[in-house]
């Protein structure tokens, strides 16, 4: 085979460059349609309910039903919003190769709780029910705190706890946990709509998302997971899911020198 002259080589780093290009373009579209898509849905959600709420017609039960409602939605566009900045952020630490904040010891019991306490309400809006084990956070962790930077592992923890949310069944008791598998680990366990094998490695690859979800669940950004495994990496640490037909457990696991 010929070596390509420097015009060809050159022409053909061009045609290259513009394949990736398009691609890029490509992804970015999609990546927005689907920020506006999950933007939209709750903020219409809002909307309807304060409307609802201005007709005097509607009792008082119904009323404070729909406030619960607002309250969730609005959690919703919360998370959301920490997700985007959450993108940005880490690309900066990724550039820099440190964390711009400090890590400090934090209580994952004491995260844990708060954690579900903010995901109760949405939980509720769709018959579900979240559950922390402490005794089981008590028997891993003891009194000993983890070394991380609080906001991003609580944001890669609500991603976990999002998706629970989001693809549990009806009636679904989740369970937010702790175990040494085999190091110390929090982990989010739920049934409903299943991940296949093949897929286990797969959903943590940013704007993928599992076969079934994408069946049953209306479009979600795909970056839920890819995030929380770049903050879990980040602090030397792995994320995985194991399954069990209907049943999906992930696990987030820091390294032993991370635990004070």
């Amino acid at each position: 085979m010929s070596t390509p002259t420097p015009e060809e080589a050159l022409r053909q780093q061009i045609v290259k460059l513009e394949s990736e290009l398009e691609k890029t373009r490509k992804e970015s579209r999609q990546y927005l349609q689907n920020v506006a898509h999950q933007l939209s849905a709750p903020l219409g959600a809002i909307k309807w309910s304060i409307e609802a709420l201005k007709d005097e017609s509607i009792p008082i039960k119904r009323k404070g039903v729909l406030l619960s409602s607002i309250y969730s939605q609005g959690g919703i566009l919360v998370h959301l919003v920490k997700n985007f900045s959450l993108m940005s952020n880490l690309e900066q630490d990724h550039e820099l190769g440190q964390f711009r904040d400090k890590p400090e010891p934090e209580d994952m019991m004491l995260m844990a709780i708060n954690l579900a306490n903010d995901f109760q309400p949405q939980a509720f809006d769709v018959e579900k029910k979240i559950v922390v084990d402490e005794g089981s956070f008590r028997k891993c962790f003891g009194s000993k705190r983890v070394l991380v930077v609080k906001n991003l592992v609580a944001q890669a923890i609500s991603n976990l706890l999002e998706n629970a949310v989001k693809y549990a069944d009806r009636g679904t008791i989740i369970t937010l946990l702790a175990q040494n598998a085999p190091t110390p680990s929090v982990v989010v366990r739920s049934i409903g709509v299943p991940i296949r094998s093949d897929e286990c490695e797969k959903i943590f690859e940013r704007n993928y998302r599992g076969s079934e979800a994408k069946q049953k669940i209306a479009p979600g950004t795909g970056i839920g997971l890819y995030l929380a495994k770049r903050v879990v990496v980040m602090h030397g640490g792995k994320i995985w899911v194991e399954i069990a037909d209907k049943e999906s457990t992930f696990y987030i696991s820091f390294p032993k020198e991370r635990l004070l």
